[in-house]
């Protein structure tokens, strides 16, 4: 059975060369085929949705997918913005929503929109011999290959896993790869759930992307927790105790050697402590590859610190060719001990475009839930800003509000509401865009709440742990995943 991998492959070869012979769509689409997109109940009895998006333009992109479910009386809406897809490539892309609690969710048709990026990986392959074997456990193992001129940097491998039914019953995703030059060979693995792993029958849509942080959502208690981390091991199924302390992940480490998970949450006490428990298996020091791996339960060393936007920033070594559960304890409610400032400026963190005038500057008032704009108008126009979950989320009707004040009328300062939806100025969650008329000067948009964009650790807090911070990466020769960038 393992052999029909090498036919199934043949058939994305060919695909690439005859696109028109296999796959339906017409260039200059970006959409998600309808047999490789599904939505289901894990084992767990998380909802879980399988997607394999496709780039049909003749430039690389990087897409957001809106992702709409249905359930029960209640639509749930999910915004994904995914890593860059290269022309003629499909990106799988695995998301839970553990929100999803009725017994028949309706999966609706999802929406994409995407931009184009200079990111790239052209030129990227997967070596199509003896080495791309899919091992007995069901992992896939094999050799990648730069026929580019550019060096790659911070790319993963992405896969489908389906079964001998052609039905996806995984998305696989390799370590983080640093770089890797111009005609350079590289070893990767695939690693698939144990739990499915005696259900794989081949892998498809390879794809080189981005290593975009990863952000993730979890249920805690009755809110949803997001959280963020980067790391050269993947983490995925995050699961809150009931009583909402304990985190608990699935983590694979692919590397024969030791990585840092480095994982930025939200505040909710000033006393919180984090403890990191690893259960699983992992290569003993110096072992191959052939060797068996050791089963071990221990309480790994960790890092902590909190930045200036009130964000905890945690950090823990996964050892090498580790593959097992993490628990993450000491999460507590909100006690008010965690200070949220009143005003934080984003000026250079939020990408915005004006027409009839320029931005002074962009302040979150977290305590307000809204964002003020200061401008200097010259004529009418209009302002667009970018927009996330981590920035700014709607009202419960899925409405933003928007208040343009501008200079002072015969009686007082003039002020506008303006309500922005999805029919007017909100594009699929992703931009706001406001009118304004000559001589606006500040636009104030209300939301449910703020949440500031993650932040980088400011240097006192950087100075306090910058000694255990260089232990690790001696250790792991990894410190540059240790720090955050701009989502």
């Amino acid at each position: 059975m393992k052999e029909l991998v090498f036919a199934i492959i043949a058939l994305g070869v060919f695909s690439m060369f005859y696109p028109g012979n296999v796959d339906a769509g017409m260039y200059g689409e970006v959409y998600i085929p309808e047999h490789e997109f599904m939505g289901f109940f894990d084992e767990d009895g998380t909802y879980t949705i399988f997607a394999g998006v496709k780039n049909k333009e003749y430039f690389p992109i990087i897409p957001t997918v809106t992702i709409s479910i249905q359930d029960g009386d209640e639509l749930i809406v999910r915004d994904y913005k995914l890593a860059a897809i290269m022309p003629e490539n499909m990106l799988p892309m695995k998301v839970q929503i553990p929100e999803v609690k009725s017994e028949n969710p309706i999966l609706l048709e999802p929406s994409i929109t995407y931009e184009k990026t200079d990111k790239t990986f052209e030129g990227g392959y997967i070596i199509y011999d003896e080495s791309l074997q899919i091992l007995n456990d069901g992992n896939l193992v094999g050799k990648i290959r730069n026929g580019g001129e550019n060096t790659f940097e911070k790319f993963r491998i992405y896969a489908l896993i389906k079964d001998k039914d052609d039905v996806i019953i995984d998305i696989a995703a390799s370590s983080i790869y640093e770089s890797m030059k111009p005609g350079e060979v590289l070893d990767f693995k695939l690693m698939v759930s144990p739990s499915v792993a005696d259900r794989v029958d081949y892998y498809s849509c390879f794809s080189f992307g981005d290593d975009a942080i990863m952000p993730l959502t979890v249920k805690q208690n009755e809110d949803s927790f997001t959280f963020r981390y980067t790391a050269n091991a993947w983490f995925k199924d995050a699961e809150f105790s009931n009583d909402g302390s304990e985190l608990n992940m699935y983590s694979l480490n692919g590397f024969q050697l030791p990585v840092v998970g480095s994982f930025e949450f939200p505040t909710n006490s000033i006393n919180e402590k984090y403890e990191v428990v690893l259960d699983g298996e992992k290569m003993v020091k110096g072992a191959s590859a052939k060797d068996a791996k050791i089963k071990f339960t221990e309480s790994v060393e960790t890092l902590q610190s909190i930045d200036e936007m009130g964000n905890w920033h945690l950090y823990f070594e996964v050892p090498e060719a580790f593959q097992g559960n993490v628990k993450i304890s000491g999460f507590m409610e909100n006690d008010g001990s965690a200070v949220v400032p009143d005003e934080i400026d984003l000026t250079t963190l939020i990408y915005y475009e004006i027409v009839g005038g320029e931005v002074v500057d962009i302040t979150a008032k977290p305590k307000n839930a809204s964002l003020v704009i200061n401008i200097n108008s010259i004529e009418d126009g209009e302002l667009s800003l970018k927009i996330n979950d981590f920035l700014v989320r709607p009202f419960d009707n899925g409405e933003f509000i928007a208040q343009i004040h501008s200079e002072p009328g015969l009686f007082n300062e003039e002020t506008e509401t303006v309500y922005i939806t999805d029919e007017f100025g909100f594009e699929d969650g992703l931009t706001i865009t406001i009118p304004f008329k000559k001589g606006a000067e500040k636009i104030e948009v209300f939301g449910s709440y703020v949440v500031p964009e993650f932040g980088q650790m400011v240097m006192i807090v950087l100075a306090a742990t910058i000694i255990g911070i260089v232990v690790i990466s001696r250790k792991t020769n990894s410190f540059s995943n240790l720090f955050y960038t701009k989502m």
